[in-house]
């Protein structure tokens, strides 16, 4: 007799903060009791149903699934499928029961006796019998007296953390948890299972021998249907419209014959398309892509694999030709490893959703889903939330954290390569912690929403899987994506990019400012000018070149293309890295090395280091005679090291590679360094396509660098840091910034000119009103409709404020507005506007407005201000967080010379002995493992802002000399936090 039984009511961690069973955990524990089967049911939904289910059959223990409801007085209605059918019917019943409307325990009554019949078990501990009927098979547990607990541990020692996961899931202390519930729900104890196991295991072996079901075990595809006109069939429309897409691009574009190799191409791509059924998947793709085209709305030139396909750029999927770039086919659909396509689509990301409910209105409700994820808990949180049951001070919390690198180390790793940390969980007041943390870790807390798949079926989704209300009525698949495939669903990517939002941006701006309708597909890819200011490093805003790092690289490689830009992204990364300066080296020496001159039409390109994955494919094609399908399957057994099967296939390699006139030695040469460089290859066709949005921005820049600012600036808002970069480079451009004003860009009286946004004109750029502290959308409506109705509101202001009485004009938006410069357009200056505020506020209460503005008491003789210039550089540091016309850092930087400071912007990690210039904004004391006090503090110049740790040791010396809003000469040294550059304080220099 085992020590336990498999008991029905087990709750899962996918109850969020309601048990401490982890489905891993579960399956162990029942693996090494030696279950031959085991239940799994949750509260309601069926997130962890299919990870369960796949891991239990991969021990070889019978999974029995099911759906438990608990109602109020603790009664509990549990489903077993008996197989498909009774399968269906608890997906569809989860699937109400997370809808939007919330059932009381009649309509969930009503909802079983709807969808229950002999295909499943009914288990309960309710006793009215005459609730349930059409034949579902029903076990009434009090009768039976079978243990029907809900079970939320395992282990007895487990009892303390789950009180801690109560407390944390209700909000309470560990002391209250223990006093406010009586921990029982767990497996039972010895003497209970000696009373109650006869029973329990006749009906679980009863309910498993008659449970027949496999959830993964259809193999059928639910891919949706395309209805293609005139119905039809997909596969003979998709050839049609290919067919059309070629004849157009060889004849409209290229002006020349359609060339043999692109219809021998196309024929191959369709050859495999019609094997393996995918003909409706590529239509539906092309159909959601060319309705986002119709209706305006930026498609990026295409993303991953699937650029590398002809049939995706005839269709306008994708917009890189791949026969120009010399991108596989075979990197995306392979012949030889047939997997499901996978084609992620980028569009512009504040329009995305458009193309979302286009899908769901088309396909039906219950046919279209978002896919779940799971945010789970990671050390940090899990630790911050233990001390706070246990009451721990938070800011010695803050501390102990704080020299956390990397929050996503499992738990063993972080107490083996954190040293405070490891410290802490030695001292035996937090033990206790220490033990909940580890049992937190990992657990989910909260859904979230896969930030791009989107799944369409042919079928209800709820006969496949259970699904949930999502965000805007769109439904939500219960099971994350890393099951769908196995149940016949395709996950298609709908991926929103900040970037494609800028360039639609740009376009719009440049069609108002200068009356051209620009479009992308025209842009000159060998613009002189755009790839001059690449060369000089002026990246900033430009997609995927603007780090430091890879600014350096784009300089040093001297960039004249758009192989140059994505051979640059492809090689500046982990790994590849070191292969960088051979490559520069032989690009601009033109002296290149080859491992065998016989590969110089595959390596030349690159300079004669592999760079991409394709390369790989192809020396694999060309010296070893393997199709470019077989040289896929190598190339990914190389990246994931499967040795075994490379040992297989060297052979078989080199040996082809001899009878190709090749020596052993060379073919064993060449296959040694391909395997080295094979882990390291990008994905060409991705990293081409990407490559056109940089260009296309850098484009954008060089040409028309207003429109392309305007836009930059409107992407950062509510980020003074980059606002501030962009800000000092548009002037570099010899275009004028536009401080926020009151009154409307033209003389034109239109409301739509006071705007939220920035916007350009005439070599312009314009702040809007909503940079400045304390204005928001609201007070712009209020003061656009004030526009609208009074045409002479703007002629001195008597008018506007006469007018703007009542009107969200309050004392301390005004005193903001004034310091802005906003009321400049009255001939008044900003000192002087902020000085006479109580006079202009007298005036406004004086305003009689029964009586016409004529006869109104006149706001006049103000007491004029002088302003100076440092007095407006802290106006605009106080309303905008940055400053615009002249940094008073510059200033001291010039004039401290001497000490050489660095701009913060420009350092890097391990930089010891290094002084900054910079002003202090925040200073945060805290007491630290010793209980001495220590401090962070925030320091920025006039290029960025850096966090400093000023350890005890120093602070003790410096603490009374460290004063917020200072400005001073720092020796600091540097360090990475969190992939972020900050510092540690080692001495005061000087004050200034």
């Amino acid at each position: 007799m085992p020590n336990f039984i498999p008991l029905i009511n087990v709750r899962s961690v996918y109850n969020f903060q309601e048990s401490l069973i982890k489905i891993n955990d579960y399956i162990s524990f029942a693996k090494k009791e030696k279950f031959e089967y085991l239940f799994y049911c949750e509260n309601k939904t069926m997130f962890g149903v299919a990870e369960f289910f796949k891991k239990a059959l991969e021990q070889n223990i019978k999974p029995i699934i099911g759906l438990s409801i608990e109602l109020e007085n603790k009664k509990i209605i549990t489903l077993i499928p008996k197989n498909k059918i009774g399968y269906e019917h608890i997906c569809l019943i989860s699937s109400q029961l997370n809808d939007e409307t919330k059932l009381n325990e009649e309509q969930i009554f009503n909802l079983l006796k709807n969808n229950i019949d002999s295909n499943t078990f009914l288990l309960t501990n309710v006793n009215d019998k005459d609730l349930f009927f059409n034949n579902a098979e029903i076990i009434n547990t009090n009768e039976n007296k079978i243990f029907f607990n809900t079970i939320r541990y395992i282990f007895d020692n487990e009892k303390e953390h789950y009180r801690g996961l109560f407390a944390l899931k209700n909000g309470l202390t560990i002391n209250e948890a223990v006093e406010s519930y009586k921990i029982n729900e767990a497996y039972p104890g010895a003497d209970e299972v000696l009373e109650v196991f006869s029973e329990t295991e006749k009906i679980g072996n009863y309910i498993s021998n008659k449970v027949s079901l496999d959830i993964f075990g259809e193999n059928k595809k639910h891919m949706a249907k395309f209805v293609a006109p005139d119905n039809m069939p997909s596969f003979s429309y998709l050839k049609q419209k290919c067919l059309a897409g070629l004849n157009h691009y060889f004849k409209n574009i290229k002006n020349q014959a359609i060339p043999t190799e692109y219809i021998e191409r196309l024929n191959t791509e369709l050859d495999v398309i019609e094997k393996t059924g995918f003909a409706d998947y590529f239509l539906i793709v092309h159909d959601y892509v060319s309705y986002a085209r119709k209706n305006d709305i930026i498609v990026g030139p295409g993303r991953g694999s699937a650029a590398g396909s002809l049939v995706s750029f005839l269709l306008r999927i994708t917009t890189v030709d791949p026969i120009e770039y010399n991108l596989l086919f075979e990197r995306f659909l392979n012949p030889e490893r047939v997997t499901m396509p996978d084609i992620d689509i980028d569009f512009q990301d504040n329009r995305r959703d458009e193309v979302i409910e286009y899908l769901f209105e088309k396909y039906g409700k219950y046919n279209v889903a978002t896919i779940v994820t799971y945010q789970t808990i990671a050390f940090k949180s899990a630790f911050r939330d233990a001390c706070r049951i246990y009451q721990i001070d938070m800011e010695l919390v803050n501390l102990i954290t704080k020299s956390l690198s990397d929050d996503y180390l499992s738990f063993n790793e972080i107490i083996k390569t954190q040293k405070l940390i490891r410290e802490y969980s030695e001292k035996e007041e937090f033990k206790s912690i220490f033990k909940l943390v580890e049992k937190l870790i990992g657990c989910p807390r909260q859904t979230g929403t896969h930030a791009a798949g989107i799944i369409i079926s042919d079928v209800d989704l709820r006969t496949i899987l259970p699904i949930r209300q999502g965000l805007n009525g769109i439904y939500q698949t219960q099971f994350d994506m890393n099951y769908l495939e196995e149940i016949g669903l395709i996950k298609m990517d709908l991926l929103g990019l900040r970037n494609l939002t800028t360039i639609k941006e740009i376009l719009d701006l440049i069609k108002i400012n200068h009356k051209k309708d620009l479009s992308l597909s025209k842009i000159d890819l060998n613009d002189g000018k755009t790839f001059e200011i690449l060369r000089q490093g002026n990246t900033t805003g430009i997609f995927q070149l603007e780090s430091q790092g890879m600014t350096n690289l784009i300089i040093d490689m001297k960039v004249n293309s758009i192989n140059d830009i994505a051979a640059a992204s492809s090689l500046y990364r982990p790994g590849p890295q070191e292969m960088i300066p051979e490559y520069i080296n032989s690009k601009n020496n033109r002296k290149v090395k080859l491992v065998d001159r016989s590969l110089a039409k595959i390596l030349l390109p690159t300079y004669g280091v592999i760079v991409y994955q394709e390369q790989v494919m192809q020396i694999l094609q060309y010296v070893g005679n393997f199709s470019l399908g077989k040289a896929d399957i190598v190339r990914r057994a190389m990246g994931k090291k499967q040795i075994d099967y490379m040992m297989e296939v060297k052979d078989e390699f080199i040996f082809n590679a001899i009878k190709n006139n090749y020596s052993q030695k060379k073919a064993a040469a060449i296959w040694n360094w391909i395997e080295q460089f094979a882990k390291y290859g990008f994905n060409k066709s991705h990293a081409i396509a990407y490559s056109y949005i940089g260009y296309w921005l850098a484009w954008f820049k060089a040409h028309y660098p207003a429109e392309f600012y305007t836009a930059l600036l409107n992407g950062v808002m509510g980020n003074p840091s980059k606002t501030s970069k962009y800000i000092k480079e548009v002037k570099q451009f010899g275009i004028e910034v536009i401080k926020p004003s009151v009154k409307p860009i033209s003389n034109k009286i239109e409301k739509t000119l006071i705007k939220s946004t920035y916007t350009s004109s005439e070599n312009r750029i314009y702040m809007p009103l909503t940079l400045i502290k304390g204005i928001g959308r609201d007070f712009i409506s209020t003061l656009n409709n004030v526009v609208d109705e009074h045409e002479d509101l703007f002629d001195d202001l008597n008018n506007f404020f006469f007018y703007m009485k009542n009107k969200g004009l309050n004392e301390s938006n005004y005193t903001f507005l004034a310091k802005a410069g906003s009321f400049d357009c009255f001939g008044y200056n900003k000192s002087t506007m902020v000085a006479n505020k109580d006079f202009i506020f007298s005036a406004m209460i004086a305003f009689n407005e029964n009586i016409s503005l004529e006869k109104q008491t006149k706001i006049e003789n103000l007491f004029e201000e002088q302003l100076n210039e440092e007095l407006e550089s802290n106006y605009e540091k106080e309303v905008f967080g940055f400053y615009i016309s002249a940094n008073p850092l510059t200033k001291l930087k010039n004039e401290n010379a001497y000490f050489k400071p660095t701009d913060i912007n420009k350092l890097v990690e391990n930089m010891n002995n290094v002084n900054i210039i910079g002003q202090v904004s925040g200073i945060r004391v805290i007491k630290d493992k010793n209980q001495n006090s220590m401090a962070f503090i925030t320091v920025f110049d006039d290029t960025e802002s850096i966090d400093l740790t000023v350890f005890a040791s120093n602070f003790e010396n410096l603490q009374y000399d460290l004063v917020a809003n200072r400005n001073y000469v720092l020796k600091i040294k540097t360090q990475k936090y969190k992939n972020k550059i900050t510092g540690i304080l080692e001495n005061i220099v000087k004050p200034i």
